[in-house]
């Protein structure tokens, strides 16, 4: 469902509140567009005009808690905002008082809405702020800005996208009784302008582009700015409006006209036509729009046809961001065979394999996993699931009886070593190498460096995502572990493939995570590498060639990563295909829910987009468009040496193509977790006062769940892995070793759940001072493990301190769990972390279980 509420306020009780008239007319103009079906399409939308403190606030507590996790919000705010003497945001309302020690008690917090939303089950949540402050500059403008609030860091969070009027430091306006900054966004809706790609619709980051040129050709001195934290996908904030169609000419209504005089009689011109007159009149109408090509309902489906069905598709985190771009290609087309009226809009959204298995084995109810909502936790219903290999599907077995309906293979991709153009070797035996001259083992060895005159020049070593959630790593993992007699023992594949991965990783501070994660790393050094050295010192990389071809091409890498950002020409990446490489195959799987949760409708739409996959030239034209290779069809650009890739793979040779089978998947999984080397992980939990708030479930403190989780997760801990527990605190008492690092021993639990009842969280936050003894304390020790710094905090460095560079964590990952009031986006802390391997995580105190229960996942492997 599409919801929106809106507030506004243009009168106040306080005098020292200037009137605001344009907050008004912002509601009534942006609810018209909202509520328009051929443009907003927005199920419901509530207006809020100079209401009480306590009515807005009830009001945005119910809009954020009855929600569902593919619910679209979006909350707009067109009222003075305010700073307390804290520096906290603060929107006014009718009753709000000006004075700084009333701010608090009779106005509408920031922080308030930010943990509605944080508590909201929307995956997609939309906040537009035209905030006002008071001061008029002229005589047809009201201040409607802050010159020192920041308005979007009270709002950060998983899915939110926050578009403001100005940057935190500039005013924005009201003129001609409108704020500037929503007439531009109702403008760029109404119009359809803003739909900048011209695929249809209008998303949030096109809103934003437009709106920040039409305002900025107002005034020079208001700059709308952008938050995005986390989006996932394209959020669709309106289709793109379109102008009614032009009446017929001049000509035709002439002549209908004269039609109407002739039949009909004086005496009924004022009721209702007699039958004997509207049945030849209907057969003349007909001949006349044929005449004058008037085309009817259907064809200005601009403004009249319906509103197609919304198909919910569940892929992997590396598919969404090329099937988004292949939905939008069977969006255009199913809308120019049908004039105008696409037969369905594609809805994508992440999910790892192995949820949506669970969720259709629990038919995507809450009888799987204990307390796991699939609803909330993974995503909506899927109509069709496009999954990272073929392998995830027939892993399902008798879990999707009933609910797995049809399966299609639509393209394949194959699994290749990507070299950086600075390291490949010139002469015929290089492109006899690339074109399936050796197997895996040899390339992975050239690579590396472990060999002389080969078709690699100097190779700096091999990266690969991590085989437990990566099927590409997966299949090269298999490779690489082959031998005579089946794959090598742990050992073998420890000293001969891990530890040089681990080395290279190491080296380039490449993080243990998917592909999308590795490519981003392998993007950001290239980027930033000098032109003289670009390319010498990068590792090599093992993914598919749709991968590589997207890297070269400088297309987006998943959220948080530089988009359209193409490598130097040294860096680009060189695709070598072994021999002995199995192949991803890509299906299209199509699900059957009840009629409840799935209308005929939504399942005509799911097959109308896999035929056009399957059959279409222009669908499987669209898969080659993002690097991959649909059966049948000949590769051509993007597939080419341009970017790295070579056409006319598998280059006439005789030999199956297939892909790894489960079976075969399970024991590369099973070595590999043997083979991994020990985690060293030490936790550092805030015990400062803020740390004694309760959490969400408003029945333990946030320090109280925080160790409850690290209990829970120490259950993944293999036999060779340590753990360590430290506090940090300004006060003594709470800044001391809990469990010193080491094999932990059936008397941790305890410790930790002793721990609670000996430290009462008080104090500030020295979390700087923390971050540099915490990477000095795990680089004592013996052997070579991975090491991890696993911080757990709700605030920011109180001390003054400065953070750590990324050069004193060397050697160390940091990994940043921020709750509470903490927020990654744009931190130093978050910079930090992705600079040393590790990562920033926003989360909430009630579901840190699930964020370190995926963190030790990724650091220990449970190896004995």
């Amino acid at each position: 469902m599409r919801r929106a509420l809106i507030i506004a306020n243009e009168a106040y009780a306080d005098p020292q509140f200037a009137a605001l008239p344009g907050a008004v007319a912002d509601a009534d103009s942006l609810r018209e567009v909202l509520e328009n079906p051929a443009i907003g399409a927005f199920d419901d939308v509530r207006v809020l005009r100079n209401r009480t403190v306590h009515d807005v606030g009830r009001a945005v507590a119910i809009f954020f808690h009855n929600t569902e996790p593919d619910d679209l919000l979006l909350l707009h705010i067109s009222a003075h905002g305010l700073k307390d003497a804290a520096g906290d945001l603060f929107f006014a309302a009718a009753d709000s008082e000006h004075d700084s020690h009333l701010i608090r008690a009779t106005a509408l917090s920031a922080a308030d809405i930010r943990h509605e939303m944080a508590d909201s089950r929307a995956k997609q949540i939309v906040v537009l702020l035209d905030c006002c402050y008071s001061g008029a500059f002229a005589r047809d403008e009201r201040a409607r800005g802050a010159r020192d609030a920041d308005l979007t860091a009270p709002f950060r969070g998983r899915g939110h996208v926050v578009i403001t009027s100005c940057a935190g430091t500039e005013l924005s306006f009201e003129r001609d009784g409108q704020g500037v900054f929503t007439r531009a966004v109702v403008d760029g809706l109404r119009t359809g302008q803003a739909d900048r790609n011209g695929d249809g619709i209008v998303d949030t980051d096109e809103l934003h582009q437009y709106v920040a040129e039409k305002v900025g050709e107002v005034s020079s001195r208001q700059r709308p700015t952008l938050s995005v934290f986390r989006k996932e996908g394209v959020i669709r904030v309106a289709w793109a409006g379109r102008e009614p169609p032009p009446p017929p000419p001049e000509e035709g209504l002439d002549r209908w006209r004269r039609l109407v005089a002739a039949v009909t009689p004086r005496r009924v011109a004022r009721g209702a036509l007699p039958r004997r007159v509207v049945v030849p009149l209907l057969a003349a109408w007909a001949l006349l729009c044929a005449s004058v090509g008037y085309a009817g309902p259907v064809g200005a489906a601009g403004v009249g046809c319906f509103q197609p069905p919304e198909v919910r598709v569940a892929t992997s985190a590396a598919g969404l961001q090329p099937y988004r771009e292949v939905a939008d290609a069977f969006e255009r087309w199913s809308a120019r065979q049908h004039r105008g009226c696409p037969l369905a809009r594609i809805y994508l959204y992440p999910a790892a394999a192995d949820d949506v298995r669970a969720g259709i084995g629990a038919h995507w109810g809450s009888s799987g996993e204990p307390g796991r909502r699939y609803l909330r936790d993974v995503g909506p219903h899927p109509d069709l699931w496009l999954p990272e290999s073929a392998i995830d599907v027939a892993r399902l077995g008798a879990a999707g009886t009933g609910v797995l309906d049809e399966v299609d293979e639509i393209a394949a991709s194959p699994v290749v070593l990507g070299v950086p153009q600075a390291q490949v070797a010139a002469g015929d035996t290089v492109d006899t190498a690339r074109r399936m001259g050796r197997t895996w083992r040899e390339l992975f060895r050239d690579a590396a460096g472990a060999t002389t005159d080969t078709p690699i020049a100097g190779g700096r070593g091999v990266v690969r995502a991590d085989p437990a959630v990566s099927a590409p790593a997966r299949l090269a993992t298999y490779a690489l572990y082959g031998g005579e007699r089946g794959l090598v023992s742990a050992s073998t594949a420890r000293q001969d493939v891990e530890r040089r991965v681990d080395q290279a990783l190491d080296a380039g501070s490449y993080p243990i995570g998917d592909d999308l994660a590795v490519l981003c790393r392998q993007r950001t050094r290239a980027t930033a590498a000098p032109t003289a050295t670009a390319g010498v010192g990068t590792p090599a990389v093992m993914l598919t060639e749709q991968a590589l071809v997207r890297y070269n091409q400088g297309r987006p890498l998943g959220v948080g990563c530089p988009a359209q950002q193409a490598p130097p020409a040294a860096e680009r990446l060189q695709a070598f295909y072994p021999s002995d490489s199995p192949v991803l195959f890509l299906t299209a799987a199509r699900l059957r829910w009840p009629e409840a949760v799935q209308s005929p409708a939504v399942r005509a739409g799911a097959s109308h987009f896999v035929r056009w996959l399957v059959d279409e030239e222009e669908g499987r034209q669209a898969l080659l468009g993002v690097g991959l290779r649909p059966p049948g069809v000949t590769a051509t650009a993007p597939v080419d040496r341009a970017n790295g890739a070579l056409f006319d793979w598998p280059f006439a040779r005789v030999r199956p193509l297939h892909e790894l089978v489960a079976d075969d998947q399970d024991r590369v999984r099973e070595v590999y977790r043997r083979a991994h080397r020990p985690g060293r992980v030490l936790v550092a939990l805030d015990a400062s006062g803020s740390m004694r708030d309760p959490s969400e479930d408003r029945r333990r403190s946030r320090f109280e769940v925080a160790v409850d989780g690290v209990g829970r997760s120490l259950e993944r801990v293999g036999g060779r892995d340590e753990f360590g527990l430290r506090t940090f605190s300004t006060v003594a008492a709470n800044a001391r070793p809990i469990v010193p690092i080491g094999p932990p021993g059936a008397a941790v639990t305890g410790s930790l759940h002793a721990a609670v009842q000996r430290i009462r969280p008080s104090g500030d936050t020295p979390l700087h001072r923390t971050i540099q003894q915490g990477a000095a304390q795990l680089r004592g020790g013996s052997g070579d493990p991975l090491r991890a710094l696993v911080v757990v905090t709700d605030g920011q460095d109180t001390t003054g301190r400065p953070p750590p560079t990324v050069a004193e964590l060397s050697g160390v990952r940091l990994y940043v769990l921020a709750v509470g009031d903490a927020a990654c986006a744009g931190s130093p802390l978050d910079r930090l972390a992705q600079g040393s391997g590790g990562d920033c995580y926003d989360t909430r105190a009630d579901r840190l279980d699930a964020t370190l229960d995926r963190l030790f996942t990724a650091l220990w492997k449970g190896a004995d």
